[in-house]
């Protein structure tokens, strides 16, 4: 099993924002080499951030991968949603999420669907919100497929988003629309949430998942909750997941502190396998 381990980085942390590193992209690449980890998942507002020269000298410079892009900052910072009911809004989401896709295509990463979804604004609206969210999905997932790019859809606790929490919600969802290049991230702080057995949803799941993201159930760094996350490795090892591990936890005490231990911790936790 080869994993990458990867550092959660943003240009400014908002509110309580699961980020490690929060400054310029450039620096951060170079922080995460320093401590020891193999990639960078990298979150920003604007796309465009995120391919420029000086940063792709730092990534070459440092040996880091750029493992993801995240594309919450559009739904937190600029209102946009792939499920908005005006449809300019989701126009305007889909063709900045196409703009991420082009990057990532530049970056040979990955792009996360997380927040940028929307919430269902009303029960009698689940099913049209549903439908224009598989509009929108099926309209990224050709994007994706014709620039190479894999995007991960990621299953979002009840008390941050309103529907497709569950793993086994976003991957019902995703084969009833039959999307090639959009498969499923698994986050375990929402699978403590959402899942009767974490465990067994990673075993039901295994063959849409290709990202992951560790926090412990109080969102802190693995081993500061009560998530069984040896069992979670040894599934994931069994399955010959070769993918990425991120560091999305809450920057406490510090966030040097939590990107240290949350990386000894994930390292012991792999050698132990």
């Amino acid at each position: 099993m080869h994993i990458r381990l990867s550092l959660t980085l943003t240009d400014k942390i908002i509110g309580s924002a699961p980020f490690l590193y929060e400054g310029s992209f450039e620096a951060g690449v170079a922080y995460a080499r320093r401590l020891g980890y193999d990639g960078v998942e990298l979150h920003a507002s604007d796309p465009s951030a995120l391919h420029t020269p000086d940063l792709s000298a730092a990534l070459k410079e440092n040996g880091i991968q750029v493992t993801a892009l995240g594309t919450g900052r559009l739904y937190v910072n600029k209102g946009l949603s792939l499920t908005d009911g005006d449809k300019a809004v989701r126009s305007e989401a889909i063709r900045m999420m196409k703009a991420y896709i082009d990057v990532a295509a530049a970056l040979r990463s990955i792009v996360i669907i997380g927040c940028v979804r929307g919430n269902v604004p009303s029960p009698d609206r689940y099913g049209d919100t549903l439908l224009l969210l598989g509009e929108s999905m099926q309209t990224l997932d050709a994007y994706a497929c014709s620039h190479g790019v894999t995007m991960v859809f990621e299953p979002i606790n009840r008390y941050e988003n309103n529907y497709l929490c569950s793993t086994y919600e976003v991957a019902d969802f995703l084969h009833v629309n039959e999307l090639k290049n959009i498969k499923m991230m698994m986050d375990t702080f929402h699978m403590n949430i959402e899942e009767k057995d974490i465990g067994q949803a990673v075993i039901d799941n295994i063959g849409d998942i290709r990202y992951v993201h560790f926090a412990d159930s109080n969102r802190l760094w693995p081993g500061q909750g009560h998530i069984d996350f040896r069992q979670i490795i040894e599934i994931l090892s069994n399955y010959k997941y070769n993918g990425t591990i991120s560091a999305e936890c809450l920057p406490l005490p510090t966030k040097q502190e939590a990107a240290v231990n949350w990386l000894s911790s994930v390292k012991e936790l792999l050698e132990q396998i």
